[in-house]
């Protein structure tokens, strides 16, 4: 059985940031990152990864993702879609290293060793201290190939929510900003809807769809009264957070009233006490300072226990702003609507830096037109 790539030749040039460019390895590598994103809503706290294998006479014969948590493994899904006895020769490519610990499956690397790969070809090593680079010295020990790198970029931001919790032991923290373009995200009496058009809002779906969890503040929940699930694309609903100390939100909110059809949690502080008509709630207890402010980088800590690899932030400004001042926001992404609100609140009013020179820096990652918006994603970083 053959795959067309894209419905290429596999040395059709593809364009990558705008340059052409005729390397079949990144080719093959994009490849396996765009199966792995099918995984999306589906395979956390598992990373997404697809794997692609090319026969000795260069044509895609396999390819696969990790579709489920717990299911098969992309490379074990890619070598079983081959022909019987096809693989032997062959090369596998595969955007993250291969297991080599008994887990929910057997390990990868017997499945390539038993296949007869004889080349491997990895974007990023996994993180995890099980793995770490010992799926790739049990393959070279096994007399295979083994190369690793290219794309290694785009397959870590792939998994950031996994990289972020092994490596940095929180959950990794994205933030959706519509503003207006003279800055401002609500009007004085705390209005938004609509700020963006249905372009950037689709855009916001998701990204929703692309975070295992959503997480605003007990203010939102009053003045917008959202549903944050995902619904103008297709997806799976992150799990929601409301961030309310006092653990008060109104009962009849939407929130609320949907706790058993979306799993929700309710950071509180440590002697909030909780209505008893907010049933199906998830409770996560932590203690506040003498402003009633919770520390992100707490929650942070405590999410992947929940198994809330990465968030998306949805506002309001206050919550924005403990964020910031935390130095937790890994990404910010904004929709910039030609409209002027005037008087209005400001993503980050709350928060002041410690001096001109200690301000937050952010680096662009990407930009592009959406309707009549505008929209822009930054990274951490000079």
């Amino acid at each position: 059985m053959q795959y067309a790539l894209y419905g290429k030749s596999p040395h059709s040039p593809i364009f990558k940031s705008g340059f052409l460019f005729l390397n079949i390895d990144e080719t093959y590598l994009s490849r396996c990152i765009e199966l792995a994103k099918q995984g999306r809503g589906h395979v956390s706290p598992n990373p997404r990864v697809g794997a692609v294998v090319i026969s000795e006479n260069g044509n895609v014969i396999g390819e696969g993702y990790h579709q489920h948590y717990g299911d098969a493994h992309a490379e074990v899904a890619a070598l079983s879609s081959c022909e019987n006895g096809a693989t032997r020769g062959s090369t596998l490519y595969v955007n993250l290293e291969p297991c080599c610990y008994i887990g929910h499956t057997p390990p990868c690397t017997d499945a390539i060793i038993g296949a007869g790969i004889k080349q491997v070809i990895i974007s990023s090593p996994d993180p995890n201290p099980k793995v770490n680079g010992k799926g790739i010295s049990k393959l070279r020990e096994n007399g295979i190939s083994v190369s690793i790198g290219q794309l290694a970029e785009e397959a870590k931001y792939l998994n950031r929510g996994y990289f972020s919790r092994i490596q940095r032991k929180r959950a990794w923290c994205a933030a959706k900003i519509a503003l207006s373009i003279d800055g401002k995200m609500a009007n004085l009496a705390g209005q938004s809807k609509w700020i963006t058009g249905k372009e950037a809002r689709q855009i916001a779906h998701s990204l929703r769809a692309d975070n295992d969890g959503i997480l605003v503040g007990r203010n939102t929940v009053q003045l917008d009264d959202p549903e944050l699930t995902v619904r103008m694309v297709e997806g799976s609903d992150p799990v929601r957070i409301v961030l309310a100390g006092s653990g008060k939100i109104a009962t009849n909110s939407v929130i609320a009233r949907t706790t058993s059809s979306v799993r929700t949690i309710m950071v509180v502080d440590l002697t909030a006490e909780i209505d008893d008509k907010l049933s199906g709630l998830e409770l996560l207890r932590l203690p506040s300072d003498e402003n009633g402010i919770i520390d992100p980088q707490q929650i942070l800590r405590e999410l992947p226990a929940f198994g809330i690899q990465s968030i998306l932030i949805e506002g309001g400004a206050k919550v924005l702003s403990s964020f910031m001042a935390a130095d937790m926001l890994d990404e910010i992404s904004i929709g910039v609507a030609p409209s002027i609100i005037g008087q209005g609140i400001s993503p980050m009013e709350h928060f002041i830096p410690a001096s001109w020179e200690e301000r937050p820096k952010y680096r662009l990652k990407s930009f592009h037109k959406a309707g009549s918006d505008f929209i822009m994603t930054y990274v951490r970083g000079e």
